[in-house]
């Protein structure tokens, strides 16, 4: 099955899903809410407790899926992973927070809820889009910068694109007391071939338009607390 059938599969989901429980998409598929959008076949969504979890697992079970994984996070919620084989698809179920196992940053799921909205995804492979809960881009843009991998980076470069309220990302940073490696957001950014994985990503990108853009996630990364 192409990769178009299964984000197709999933977006059909996450409308069903939406209707019948209370959630926030975070991840790559919040990303597509606010950018070019990108391919995946992984949901990642946040709720409050392990009720509305088992809500939607049972939800997803009628959808073809099955447990995977489950159990605590080190410090703070739950997770449950749920899978399905045709097409091949996950769903994470982060249950009361959500934490960062490579800063040790954990956002609260109060915190993720108070900060979103009802948006808009859209689809990459087809002009497909539904409407559901997704986290705002100020708190999304540092869920991205703590962890800092290679996709993170580039979602929070295409996040740049947008205006961002920069100081409510420093509130909401120091009310998670987010550990941010600046010096190496900075330099991947900064390094030769990263506008060529971006656009492998995401698709062409006008040169104008990308040093906009290069100019802004700079200057957002550069006021963002160091380590």
């Amino acid at each position: 099955m192409s990769f178009a059938e299964r984000e197709k599969f999933l977006f059909s989901v996450i409308e069903k899903l939406s209707g019948k429980a209370d959630f926030v998409v975070i991840g790559g598929y919040a990303i597509n809410a606010y950018v070019l959008p990108r391919f995946s076949i992984d949901c990642d969504i946040v709720v409050q407790n392990k009720k509305v979890c088992a809500q939607i697992q049972k939800q997803l079970e009628n959808s073809g899926f099955a447990e995977r994984a489950s159990g605590k996070l080190p410090y703070s919620g739950e997770f449950v992973t749920m899978a399905s084989t045709e097409p091949a698809t996950t769903f994470d179920i982060l249950s009361g927070a959500v934490e960062d196992r490579l800063s040790g940053t954990i956002f609260p799921a109060e915190m993720i809820f108070k900060n979103s909205s009802k948006r808009t995804i859209f689809g990459k492979g087809s002009p497909i889009q539904i409407k559901c809960r997704v986290v705002d881009p100020e708190l999304l843009f540092l869920m991205k910068a703590c962890p800092a991998r290679t996709t993170d980076i580039r979602d929070l470069f295409m996040l740049s694109a947008l205006k961002l309220d920069t100081g409510k990302i420093l509130e909401l940073a120091k009310e998670a007391n987010a550990k941010i490696d600046t010096e190496k957001i900075l330099s991947k950014i900064g390094s030769k071939g990263f506008l060529d994985a971006l656009q492998g990503v995401h698709g062409k990108l006008p040169a104008e338009q990308y040093e906009k853009t290069l100019a802004k996630a700079m200057q957002n990364i550069e006021k963002l607390p160091k380590p």
